[in-house]
């Protein structure tokens, strides 16, 4: 579990449910940021503070997401040429397109990496309902490297087979972890502090660009 390898200030000092309500305040003001370097950014920071939240994170396979939409963009020519490979024109305004769009893809997965965390438990049914729902996408992207390129679709069976009998043995108890007791019911003033921080940095970007 990512509980293992989270940093131990962030356990101590920052609650799932702000880390979750932090992830949904700055999703509007990244996904209304449009300046490529800016968006570069919030990529390197996210995923930086994914590592800190303990989850594992392939950059080849992250790598190859932007490099194949950004390949697919250039297909479709926009703006200034700036190069020509063996008759091939790469534009400037499908580079930037195509970057934009493949970073923005990534850092919305980063940001709800960091934002979920295996101990969140939101109020009522409803709220059971959505952690569990968060739980399942956490354990598919902590145990992805499970599933075979041999046999994609067996491994692939296997691991959902697995996520869902656990699912359905799974009830409050599983909260009641030595890891899940090491994490703060209620933030620090330090925590909400490294919160807020975060999240204005993002709509003061946006506001001043």
């Amino acid at each position: 579990m990512s509980l293992r390898r989270q940093h131990p200030w962030m356990m101590r000092n920052i609650s799932a449910r702000l880390l979750f309500w932090a992830g949904m305040a700055v999703l509007p003001a990244y996904l209304l940021q449009s300046v490529l370097a800016v968006r570069l950014a919030q990529v390197v920071l996210f995923g930086f503070l994914a590592v800190v939240a303990g989850k594992r994170l392939y950059w080849a396979y992250f790598l190859t997401i932007i490099a194949t939409i950004t390949v697919f963009h250039l297909l479709v020519p926009s703006g200034v040429v700036i190069a020509t490979v063996g008759g091939f024109r790469v534009t400037l305004g499908a580079l930037r397109t195509g970057l934009f769009k493949a970073l923005t893809i990534v850092g919305l997965v980063f940001i709800s990496l960091v934002a979920v965390r295996a101990d969140l438990r939101l109020p009522g049914r409803l709220g059971s309902l959505a952690g569990k729902v968060f739980w399942s996408f956490e354990q598919i992207m902590e145990h992805r490297d499970r599933l075979e390129a041999r046999r994609p679709f067996k491994s692939g069976d296997l691991l959902l087979l697995d996520l869902y009998e656990r699912l359905l043995a799974m009830d409050e108890s599983h909260a009641a972890t030595d890891r899940r007791k090491a994490t703060a019911v209620v933030s620090t003033g330090a925590g909400r502090l490294v919160a807020f921080t975060v999240v204005a940095l993002q709509w003061a970007t946006l506001l001043v660009t």
